[in-house]
């Protein structure tokens, strides 16, 4: 994992026991087998148990360290976005931080659990697109009790403050890396957060309902004195929508985009909206309004960008699969934060790595989490052999064959 110790020290703020620690329970979280609890990390990484609850307890700067690692692996023909969403984690027991009742998008409902909101970029060149997590932060429970007044709730934060307030302390770094654009999913399409967005120096692309009040942009005269007028209130329709393109999408499906400037009354401001129909083999449509805070974008970018909000999702699903992001077994609030960090950068450093591999070996082929679970598994094995045997470490790693033995039952594209 040279990419991620290349990162950590460039970080004065991590110490040398945190950067081998987390260098050690990161090769852990990829390469064990089972859960990533403390019990079960402790029997791969010969460390106590306790000796990893104790340092999961520990400040570590991990927006930091995610930005090192994608800014080193930066390439001038990649576009870069952001994207923001949260993810549900099931968790039993009373006490544990932040437990509550969130939406499960599997279960199609409520359910009582944790959920973690995160802040990542994604990679866009030509046809491929990747993501990277840059910050991870739990959701807190909600404040009110549900027996309370309507009136209090209303005064209480809500998710949308803690989604704003998330992005503010890491939309430096993301401006940083290039990224002029964050997209979300229609529940993000409001104006509380559309205006967080703004503030914070970038432009939201996001999904609008299908029955959206817009309207008219004004373009007539202006008075001399008092507030200019912005729209008439008119509805626009399938007229007011222009510059016809059309494209297939990756199932070779027939897309229809038009757009148009619109006044949002929901948002409070002008946007450039974006029709998208999407075409059945029986010449029936489905539409979807898209929409971007940013009048002049094109409006194919548009679509682009908000497609490729979706690595957000594979990035949970790795996680899940193949990190442990759900396995936590603490409570405190601490260890959370800690775990759900190091599941996602553990994942972050196997992609970069992989880039890095690509473009020593000259080839280009799809990412396999699958295989570096394997691979750093194989690897654990094969330490635990040479420390129980006493056997010569340098002559065993240095052999012709030493890869090819890593690459011990990977698939193989």
């Amino acid at each position: 994992m040279e990419i991620l110790e290349q990162a950590l020290n460039k970080i004065k703020s991590i110490g040398k026991n945190k950067r081998n620690f987390l260098i050690l329970l990161v090769q852990g979280f990829i390469g064990a087998a089972g859960k990533r609890t403390f019990r079960n990390l402790a029997r791969y990484i010969q460390t106590d148990e306790h000796t990893i609850s104790r340092q999961m307890k520990k400040n570590v700067d991990f927006p930091s360290l995610n930005f090192e690692m994608i800014a080193a692996s930066q390439e001038d023909k990649e576009t870069l976005i952001a994207a923001q969403d949260t993810s549900f984690v099931p968790k039993s027991g009373k006490t544990t931080n932040g437990i509550d009742f969130f939406w499960n998008g599997c279960a199609g409902k409520s359910e009582k659990g944790l959920e973690v909101d995160a802040i990542a970029t994604i990679k866009i060149n030509g046809d491929k697109k990747e993501g990277y997590t840059i910050s991870a932060r739990q959701t807190p429970a909600s404040a009110v009790p549900k027996n309370k007044k309507t009136k209090e709730k209303k005064d209480s934060p809500t998710k949308i403050d803690f989604a704003i307030n998330h992005l503010k302390d890491v939309a430096s770094k993301l401006m940083n890396l290039g990224i002029k654009y964050l997209a979300a999913d229609a529940f993000y399409a409001k104006i509380k957060y559309v205006d967080g967005v703004v503030d914070s120096g970038l432009q939201l692309i996001s999904k609008l309902r299908k029955d959206a009040r817009l309207l008219r942009v004004y373009t007539g005269p202006q008075k001399a004195r008092g507030r200019k007028k912005q729209y008439e209130k008119i509805k626009i329709n399938s007229e007011d929508f222009n510059n016809l393109l059309v494209i297939k999408d990756e199932d070779g499906e027939r897309l229809e985009l038009r757009s148009c400037i619109a006044y949002s009354p929901a948002l409070g401001r002008q946007i450039k909206v974006v029709l998208l129909r999407k075409f059945t083999a029986t010449n029936k449509y489905g539409e979807a309004l898209l929409f971007s805070t940013d009048i002049d974008l094109d409006m194919l970018q548009i679509y682009q960008f908000y497609t490729a909000r979706f690595q957000i999702e594979f990035i949970f699903r790795d996680a899940k699969g193949f990190t442990g992001f759900a396995d936590c077994q603490s409570r405190d609030a601490d260890r959370l934060h800690y775990h759900f960090n190091v599941s996602l950068l553990a994942l972050n450093a196997a992609k970069l790595q992989d880039q890095v591999a690509q473009k020593k070996e000259g080839a280009r082929r799809p990412f396999s989490m699958a295989n570096w679970s394997r691979k750093l598994h194989v690897g654990i094995v094969i330490n635990r052999f040479i420390s129980m045997f006493g056997l010569d470490q340098t002559l065993i790693k240095s052999h012709p064959r030493y890869e090819n033995m890593l690459s011990f039952g990977k698939i193989s594209y």
